[in-house]
């Protein structure tokens, strides 16, 4: 273990800039530009003039958080994240100053495919990250449960927005979703519905992401015409395939999963939908055989969707990767939840009383965390 100086560096508060000394492989992708014959060099205090062709970049704390994650990485691994010098690490191969400079998310899975901790993997994506502006700052990587032993810790920093996300099929469970959201909101609780939640011109994929991630409790309702239709094989997962498209309702289940892995969704309620008769009442989702039996396959579109939002939310890669399609829905219906069996009038309230009960216990015990977690810092 060696202690160093701290001749290379700058103050950010007063805007000084950074590059007057270095370690090529420790410099973030910012660093770095390609001169007019197609030379990747550094942006260097010290060769910079007005007809330079760079611009000297100003420190940041951001700047930090990705040396840092180059040390983590080191430590986790046993590598450096490039080849470089023992002497004062410097960049080996030009190959790699490339790779650097453009940085991209095939590269950063790549590299962090070495790392066997997931908590560990989950907070160098966020250190290394190619945009400055996202990746952790200092006290968030405090906060980390890499670092602080405790699972629950929300990276947002902040509670949840709303008490239920409401997750359905649109083209089949329309009606219940519209008599559950009612029934929930007269109870007092903030629901997140896509049809009263979704702001004009927002693009629909980014903003259900957006509203579970700022979601306690997740409840998801499950029909045959939802998840086993005979005529629709896109909503059938029993017709899933490697190569099938993102299913919205099979990425809002894996990322409502990933959260919960993160203590961060804290109660998961499926509502199992029977079969509705002549008669107006529902037959019961398992005896009727309502629901599927889905492959144990990986969908590839679904994970890269998956990848694409936790990063554009600030979380890092998956705790958990390559989830198959049977696991998910086995994941999913093994939580306790409710039935819509028999008459409407029944089974409506049931369902509605064991959510607001759900809910409430989840914010008991985020309560009782937190006076917890306040005590032990």
């Amino acid at each position: 273990m060696k202690l160093i100086d701290f001749d290379a560096s700058a103050n950010f508060k007063e805007g000084e800039y950074v590059g007057l000394k270095y370690s090529s492989a420790c410099l973030p992708p910012e660093m770095f530009w390609k001169d007019t014959a197609g030379v990747v060099k550094v942006r260097s205090v010290q060769h910079w003039s007005p007809d330079a062709g760079y611009d000297l970049l100003l420190a940041s704390p951001s700047y930090d958080m990705w040396s840092f994650g180059c040390l983590l990485y080191f430590l986790c691994t046993g590598t450096t994240l490039f080849q470089c010098r023992v002497s004062d690490d410097s960049l080996l191969f030009e190959k790699d100053v490339v790779e650097l400079w453009e940085w991209t998310e095939a590269t950063k899975r790549s590299k962090l495919g070495q790392v066997k901790n997931r908590l560990a993997k989950n907070l160098l994506s966020l250190l290394l990250t190619k945009n400055p502006q996202y990746r952790l700052d200092p006290s968030h990587v405090l906060s980390h449960p890499f670092l602080t032993g405790i699972a629950g810790s929300r990276l947002q920093g902040r509670e949840p927005k709303w008490d239920v996300f409401l997750s359905y099929r649109v083209d089949s469970d329309s009606g219940h979703v519209a008599e559950l959201y009612q029934a929930l909101m007269d109870e007092g609780l903030t629901v997140w519905w896509d049809k009263h939640c979704l702001q004009p011109g927002q693009n629909w994929e980014e903003g259900f992401c957006s509203g579970l991630v700022s979601s306690r409790c997740f409840v998801c309702l499950l029909s045959r015409g939802a998840i086993k239709n005979t005529n629709k094989d896109w909503h059938n997962l029993e017709k899933q395939m490697e190569k099938s498209k993102c299913d919205n309702v099979l990425l809002e289940w894996r990322l409502a999963l990933e959260l919960q892995e993160r203590a961060m969704i804290e109660g998961i309620f499926p509502v199992m939908i029977g079969d509705k008769g002549s008669n107006g009442e529902y037959s019961d989702y398992f005896v009727n055989n309502c629901g599927p039996s889905p492959p144990d396959i990986v969908v590839e579109a679904v994970e890269s969707k998956l990848n694409e939002h936790l990063e554009r939310e600030g979380l890092g890669c998956p705790y958990n990767e390559r989830v198959t399609v049977k696991s998910l829905y086995s994941t999913i219906v093994a939580c306790q939840g409710g039935f819509y069996r028999g008459q409407k009038e029944v089974f409506s309230r049931e369902v509605v009383t064991h959510i607001v009960d759900m809910v409430n216990v989840c914010k008991m015990n985020s309560l009782c965390f937190s006076s917890v977690k306040i005590q032990t810092i």
